[in-house]
């Protein structure tokens, strides 16, 4: 078992301006955008939950007099996703607690459970990018296919359009290729079809805005292409060069930027802010809670009997992902 390295902070006469250099960092709190990408309301009863929905409704059709009135069925979607259980102690033995000359081992290690504020950050971005660097499995969307993929579970085009929700894209080398991409994207979005042959979404939800998150590597390529204006060519010593124009900003279109170290260079994530379901969502079983084992303090047993007190946190949640018709993926 790990426990404090503590030597460091146990000699007498150590000063102490310095005690708080990790514990000045203010909470860590996951990213405000998340919200707009997540659905953190879903709440759990069980270890693992079914959900389901009916897909698309039928639409109306020229009915012809004499005949019997045109009929349709909805076809309907089950999945399941499981909850699961999070901790962490982090133990000391009483008497480098009792010896810390800086009085801020407790403290510090306290700070520990603020990092529980950042599982849903840490759920979603496994979940766009498929890995398992906090989830311990990544589950595929409603449709069968990944959350991102060109084909759904039965091997047809997904939202019924070439490349799905997946899009090849033109590479980070220019602002004008990522431009390309960004309204590819937009076309993509409303090309999708809802099952029956209808537009799924419409043009005042595609226009209503995007959030894109990249990598923080990629900060600059992304700050050029959507936010700096750009000063027109001068042809000749009498020609005024033209008004600095970004098409994005002049066509007032909503964008909004999240750099990202938990993401690789290259791949980016486009996001619509008002899609009418989140494409991810949290399950949330049970909230943090704290435990602690101090001398004195109802401690355990096996600090009566070893010396070694901890603190330590427990959650239950999992995450989840939704019909992810909100969100594409430009794979570079």
């Amino acid at each position: 078992m790990s426990t404090i390295i503590a030597s460091s902070v146990l000699a007498n006469g150590l000063r102490t301006e310095f005690a708080d250099t990790y514990s000045a960092i203010q909470n860590r709190q996951a990213d405000s955008r998340l919200s707009m990408v997540m659905d953190l309301n879903v709440s759990a009863t069980n270890r693992q939950h079914e959900f389901a929905y009916f897909e698309a409704a039928p639409h109306m059709e020229f009915w012809q007099r004499g005949t019997a009135i045109p009929t349709d069925a909805m076809d309907s979607v089950q999945f399941t996703v499981p909850v699961y259980t999070w901790a962490r102690r982090v133990p000391w033995h009483k008497e480098d607690r009792k010896d810390d000359q800086t009085q801020s081992l407790f403290d510090v290690a306290r700070m520990a459970g603020q990092s529980a504020a950042l599982l849903p950050e840490r759920f979603f971005f496994d979940l766009i990018t498929g890995s398992t660097d906090t989830l311990p499995a990544i589950p595929n969307a409603p449709d069968g296919a990944a959350m991102f993929a060109t084909q759904d579970g039965n091997s047809t085009d997904r939202f019924g359009v070439s490349s799905g929700n997946l899009l090849s894209g033109s590479g980070l080398a220019s602002a004008s290729a990522i431009l390309t991409d960004y309204y590819n994207a937009l076309e993509q979005f409303l090309l999708f079809q809802d099952g029956k042959g209808q537009p799924l979404l419409s043009s005042e939800t595609v226009d209503a805005g995007v959030i894109i998150c990249h990598a923080a590597a990629d900060l600059e390529a992304f700050e050029e292409a959507f936010l700096q204006k750009r000063q027109g060519v001068v042809y000749g010593s009498n020609t005024a060069a033209s008004t600095p124009s970004n098409i994005v900003q002049d066509a007032s279109r909503n964008v909004t930027l999240w750099a990202s170290s938990r993401l690789a260079t290259g791949d980016f994530y486009i996001f619509l802010k008002e899609a009418p379901k989140k494409p991810t969502f949290l399950l949330d079983r049970e909230g943090v809670q704290e435990f602690t084992s101090l001398e004195g303090d109802n401690n355990s047993d096996h600090t009566r009997s070893t010396g070694e007190e901890y603190i330590q946190w427990e959650r239950r949640a999992g995450a989840g992902i939704a019909l992810p018709y909100g969100c594409i993926k430009i794979n570079n």
